[in-house]
């Protein structure tokens, strides 16, 4: 019932931003595109004609492989459009070239969602210069250099991304003044260390890791992520531990959520804990669902961290079931 009502009604919401002499022809071209929604496609097919709607502010989920290149090209001539989200999944490479194109037009976009085949956003010469969000779920490999320039970016998601070169990714992402929330998940990133340099990230204040089955190692540097306040990671093992959080001066929380894992758990705590600026450590389970124990994986160069006259004795890798509902919950977070 209520996606026939929703079906009724879309055309309604359009109707005011259309000549009314093509009203009947764009709304039975919405009653299509909307009754796309019965596939198994997550999006809908967009009409052709809908460059028409010149006020269009919002435009969520579009399909590219259901719709047609015209409208496609269409995208583009939508000058008002500041939210747009689609999925690329069993697109033509025709079609994604088309897409291209088009986004490079949309110079009033702030959020920008895709779901699916990526490799084509390499390919973008021109970005939206006043991108805000970007959440891009799917395979890159290889980061788009453009990135870097978005100046106005506030909010960046990646979802298995698979980008495998740590000092590209940091190197692009590190000199953004305005991005404040960085979230990578379900194995956007395969390196084994991920390391924020030095006056690198000016204003990030949340960091939130979830599902990177390589990561073995966290590292803040000397005068990185001066903002950085909210540190979350989920299903990771991280064997290497986390290191220099006392280089974070603003840090307020590191929450260890579903399936987050980390060695020598008494010596962060103890680092949290001497923390001037009083944050806290927050465990999802029981302490042993978190701890790794006392030894320490290197990743690239040794250090002395194992032969350490505080470490801990090596604890016994306890094994917890977690129920559906658990990984729901953790995956929505996510």
């Amino acid at each position: 019932m209520k996606c026939l009502l929703l079906t009724s009604l879309v055309p309604i919401l359009f109707t005011p931003l259309v000549d009314p002499s093509e009203c009947t022809e764009i709304i039975a071209e919405l009653h299509m595109a909307w009754s796309s929604r019965w596939s198994k496609s997550d999006g809908v097919r967009v009409p052709k004609g809908i460059d028409k709607l010149k006020d269009l502010q919002i435009l969520e989920v579009v399909d590219i492989s259901q719709t047609s290149g015209k409208a496609i090209k269409e995208l583009g001539w939508l000058v008002q459009l500041k939210k747009l989200s689609m999925v690329t999944e069993g697109a033509t490479k025709q079609k994604c070239k088309e897409l291209c194109d088009a986004i490079q037009k949309l110079t009033c976009l702030r959020s920008l969602s895709v779901d699916g085949s990526l490799e084509w956003l390499r390919d973008v010469s021109s970005p939206p210069p006043l991108l805000r969000s970007l959440k891009l779920h799917g395979c890159l490999e290889e980061f788009p250099g453009w990135v870097g320039n978005l100046m106005h970016l506030v909010k960046l998601y990646l979802r298995g991304s698979e980008i495998k070169e740590e000092g590209k990714i940091m190197e692009i992402l590190g000199p953004l003044p305005n991005l404040m929330h960085l979230r990578l998940i379900l194995g956007s990133y395969i390196g084994e260390k991920l390391a924020f340099k030095t006056g690198a990230f000016p204003n990030l204040k949340k960091l939130g890791i979830c599902d990177l089955a390589g990561l073995r190692e966290l590292k803040f540097e000397d005068g990185t992520s001066p903002q950085l306040a909210m540190i979350d990671i989920s299903y990771c093992k991280l064997a290497s531990g986390i290191i220099g959080v006392n280089q974070l001066p603003k840090l307020k929380e590191i929450t260890l959520g579903l399936g987050g894992r980390v060695a020598k758990l008494g010596m962060l705590q103890s680092e949290v804990d001497a923390h001037p600026n009083s944050p806290v450590l927050r465990l999802s389970k029981e302490r042993s669902h978190h701890d790794l124990g006392g030894v320490v994986i290197q990743v690239e160069e040794a250090t002395e961290e194992s032969s350490s006259p505080h470490a801990e004795p090596e604890a016994a890798v306890v094994t917890t079931n977690l129920s559906q509902d658990d990984l729901l919950y953790t995956y929505n977070s996510c």
